[in-house]
């Protein structure tokens, strides 16, 4: 079996200052990009046609859409940044995965999702806090078009391995 996430990868402009925010806060900052999880990490049999088929029958209607992310906020143990706008089609991304074939993947845990950027994981929320407070007057902006979800594979590692990915508003 293979471990697999599906996400986006933003692709701003000024991607330093998130670069910056994770190496501070970040365990995972040299491992994977920074990143919109849609279906959080899972173990299957899929192989990547599959994967890409389910994809282009479940998304074939969602065309590119822009995703604008702006402040910092704690969640549990982690430092995120928020999506401001675009929130409603991942919400309906991840919501439409997670409804028909990745449903037995679905995470105990995960009730509500809120699509963020992870910047930092911490071992405890007060720890999050702390890195929130020294943070807190972070006023950048970032914005770009969301054209393609991508599914990683999780190496032995952790490190991000891009699989493949799908084109929204094309036919696989």
């Amino acid at each position: 079996m293979t471990a697999r996430t599906i996400m986006i990868f933003p692709e701003f402009e000024n991607m330093q200052y998130i670069d910056e925010l994770r190496r501070k806060y970040d365990p995972l900052a040299f491992k994977v990009r920074p990143h919109i999880t849609l279906v959080f990490p899972f173990e299957s049999n899929f192989n990547k046609t599959e994967i890409l088929k389910i994809l282009d029958k479940r998304l074939r209607h969602i065309m590119p859409f822009r995703i604008y992310v702006q402040g910092l906020s704690v969640t549990d143990r982690w430092l995120v940044l928020n999506i401001a706008d675009g929130t409603d089609i991942l919400a309906e991304i991840h919501k439409v995965l997670y409804d028909n074939e990745f449903s037995v993947y679905k995470p105990v845990w995960l009730n509500n999702y809120a699509p963020h950027i992870t910047v930092g994981q911490f071992n405890a929320v007060e720890q999050a806090k702390i890195a929130y407070d020294k943070e807190r007057n972070f006023d950048k902006s970032f914005s770009f078009l969301a054209d393609k979800i991508s599914v990683e594979i999780i190496g032995n590692d952790e490190e991000s391995i891009i699989e493949t990915e799908y084109l929204l508003g094309s036919k696989y």
